[in-house]
């Protein structure tokens, strides 16, 4: 029995079969489903009860409206 030489990955294919994950299974065609009400509900909360900061470094970070920070 012989020994069969290892595949060498390039560093595309390290990438794509380590750290992306398996390939998508699904048709990438088909629509998602519809958001429930809850969900958009809790969306609209969260936008209204946070705002967008950036700081002097250009860091971006949320801050719940009426915190005095």
């Amino acid at each position: 029995m012989t020994k069969q030489p290892r595949e060498r990955l390039d560093a595309t294919a390290w990438l794509a079969r380590h750290l992306l994950g398996p390939a998508q299974v699904s048709d990438p065609r088909r629509t998602g489903r519809d958001t429930t009400e809850a969900e958009q509900e809790r969306e609209g909360a969260l936008h209204d009860g946070f705002e967008r900061v950036r700081d002097a470094s250009g860091r971006v970070y949320l801050v719940a409206k009426g915190d005095d920070a």
